[in-house]
């Protein structure tokens, strides 16, 4: 059964698009995780801002409720923070498998260019082979 060469470019074709499409996933999937890595620093930023002028809040304090409301105020940071991580995490895990996509359709692409390579090689050989044989018979039909 022969290889046919169209096939196998349609094939390589289709191979790199195919990349090309997991790139674009995978860079988006980055995008977001860079996003959200910049929203898990600012969740903690916004929380040491908090923390550092909560000495003048609790200094200003006239009653219990008082005391409540700013520990209320800073568990709503830190339930940011644990929002943020989630999303955080959860951004890498999409990045992880988008990169595993990526390499794998980077390797099939690999090897259907490896099958276009050996059939040019074979086809390259076929025709020096061919034009060998046209030079031999037209130099033995010079001697008679």
């Amino acid at each position: 059964m022969t290889i046919r060469p169209r096939a196998v470019r349609a094939l390589r074709d289709v191979r790199e698009r195919l990349r090309d499409a997991a790139a674009a996933s995978h860079a988006t999937a980055v995008v977001q995780r860079e996003a959200a890595d910049s929203a898990l620093s600012d969740s903690h930023t916004q929380l040491e801002a908090f923390l550092d002028d909560a000495h003048q809040a609790l200094g200003a304090v006239t009653s219990v409720h008082d005391i409540d409301r700013i520990s209320d105020l800073a568990g709503g940071y830190r339930v940011a923070i644990a929002d943020a991580t989630a999303r955080h995490q959860e951004a890498v895990a999409i990045t992880e498998v988008t990169s595993g996509a990526l390499r794998e359709r980077s390797r099939q692409l690999r090897t259907a260019e490896k099958l276009v390579e050996l059939l040019d090689e074979h086809r390259a050989r076929t025709d020096a082979r061919a034009e060998q044989r046209g030079h031999d018979d037209m130099s033995s039909g010079k001697r008679r």
